[in-house]
């Protein structure tokens, strides 16, 4: 058989100039970036497994969030949202404690977890700014942080091949912010003033802890 070898030259540049597609071989956790319409694509492979207790507690609390805004929109089922509260804030600790001890720690849960936490505590922090006198300031202060730190998490597994773990003063200001929403639920005036200086110490502390993580990790 006769070759063209115009025609075999013309087919080694296609190879050589065409764009490169996605490394499948990449191991997990690697940061992949690709070229396309001019702009660089950045995703990153997740490692760990997906369907793991800790997880499915943390995906039960994001399939709540509907429910939980129906019956805090909907006058007479006040105790049913109490109800979904008290259970995101005992899952929370629940997936947490699971996941250390059962070692069923993974990339998945450090973005489901978090996620969860926000989503829930926002619509109730939103609900409670509108019908329970929840200062703007706390609900700005907490929401504020929760957006920076959502915000900065691509950019943060982008650069470092993984996602960035929650922090334990994190954890307690998570924590608060839910002890502050019953009190605000239940009309609790006494408590209320104690737990929103609570709040926003550890908002604050966690923040600037945050901070410093990511100016030590910026080069």
């Amino acid at each position: 058989m006769v070759c063209d070898k115009s025609q075999v030259r013309r087919t080694d540049a296609a190879v050589k100039t065409a764009a490169p597609g996605p490394d499948v071989s990449a191991p997990a956790g690697q940061v992949l970036r690709e070229r396309a319409f001019g702009l660089t694509l950045v995703r990153m492979r997740i490692p760990g497994p997906f369907f793991t207790l800790p997880n499915l507690l943390s995906i039960s609390r994001v399939l709540a969030l509907p429910v939980f805004l129906w019956s805090l929109s909907t006058p007479g089922y006040t105790g049913l949202a109490v109800g979904l509260l008290l259970y995101a804030i005992s899952s929370d600790l629940a997936d947490g404690y699971l996941a250390r001890r059962f070692n069923a720690q993974s990339e998945w849960g450090r973005i489901l977890d978090p996620l969860a936490d926000k989503l829930t505590s926002g619509a109730a922090l939103v609900f409670c700014y509108f019908e329970r006198g929840l200062p703007a300031w706390i609900l700005l202060l907490v929401v504020g942080r929760d957006l920076a730190i959502l915000a900065l998490a691509p950019w943060w597994a982008a650069r470092h091949g993984r996602v960035p773990e929650s922090l334990w003063w994190g954890r307690l200001a998570a924590l608060s912010v839910g002890v502050l929403l019953l009190a605000y639920l239940f009309e609790i005036r006494w408590a209320q003033g104690v737990l929103l200086a609570a709040v926003t110490t550890l908002v604050l502390i966690s923040s600037v802890q945050y901070a410093l993580r990511l100016r030590s990790h910026a080069h």
